[in-house]
């Protein structure tokens, strides 16, 4: 994993997503749905489980989980979504919460799911450690994460070529990831047992206005000059083309998905 400042990368992500709150749930979850079904069926919840999402976002994950009939709770870092999530799921409980201290006693949950969140974490092996701590004996932790985002990764060489990658929040564990850094992550926290693997899960988008309208909330683009914008979005729509099909775009992206037990 590479070393940054994680005062940095805590002030990048919080201003991030309180920015991107209010397209969170209409845009930014087209981006990161496709291995959601799999971590479902991972977790194994039944209506006996006491389940937690560790960066829930606007809750439309942790409202999936509920749907099983599990007792759920949603964290996440910003109140911004922490206020979007309620307002959107008022039954579910969610928590503004740092996930590095998890306001939960030990042996807490049946379940911990996070949904690409990790890269965004300032000390993903101190969550991880913490996830474990609030897990019962025998529980599960779900996840899964980017390894190679032809979706996302067009808008990033759009981002490179014209502008910058310093505008892009995010933590220690992101684009040069490999599944052996994920491994290593639930391997060092002391889970018990742990299966970590790659797939090609297709990301399919109607159109690349998600990814677009989630790009420039995330970097702030529209505060560049309209010729600078004008030339990241042709070069994403142009570095999106081979994926364009009859219904839209479909991607195939390289997603780890692992699940390690307590």
């Amino acid at each position: 994993m590479n070393h940054v400042d994680p005062d940095a990368v805590v002030r990048a992500e919080q201003a991030t997503w309180t920015r991107s709150a209010p397209i969170y749930a209409e845009h930014t979850a087209q981006l990161t749905s496709h291995a959601v079904s799999h971590l479902l069926d991972a977790a194994h919840l039944t209506s006996d489980s006491r389940a937690l999402e560790v960066g829930c976002g606007p809750g439309h994950v942790t409202a999936m989980m509920a749907d099983t009939g599990a007792t759920v709770t949603g964290v996440d870092l910003v109140p911004a979504m922490i206020e979007t999530a309620r307002t959107l799921h008022p039954d579910i409980e969610f928590v503004q919460a740092d996930a590095e201290q998890l306001p939960f006693g030990d042996d807490a949950f049946d379940v911990v799911l996070v949904n690409f969140s990790i890269h965004h974490f300032t000390r993903p092996d101190v969550v991880c450690a913490e996830i474990r701590r609030v897990l019962k004996p025998g529980g599960r932790f779900v996840f899964a994460g980017p390894i190679e985002q032809f979706g996302f990764g067009a808008f990033i060489e759009g981002l490179t070529t014209h502008h910058t990658m310093e505008v892009l929040a995010h933590g220690p564990l992101y684009l040069e990831a490999t599944r052996e850094d994920y491994e290593n992550l639930v391997k060092d926290a002391s889970f018990a047992s742990y299966d970590v693997a790659v797939r090609q899960l297709t990301l399919r988008l109607p159109s690349l206005e998600p990814l677009l309208q989630t790009g420039w909330e995330m970097c702030e683009l529209s505060e560049l000059p309209q010729d600078t914008q004008n030339k990241i979005r042709e070069t994403t729509v142009q570095r999106a083309a081979p994926y364009r099909t009859e219904n839209g775009y479909a991607f195939p992206d390289r997603i780890v998905v692992g699940q390690a037990t307590k």
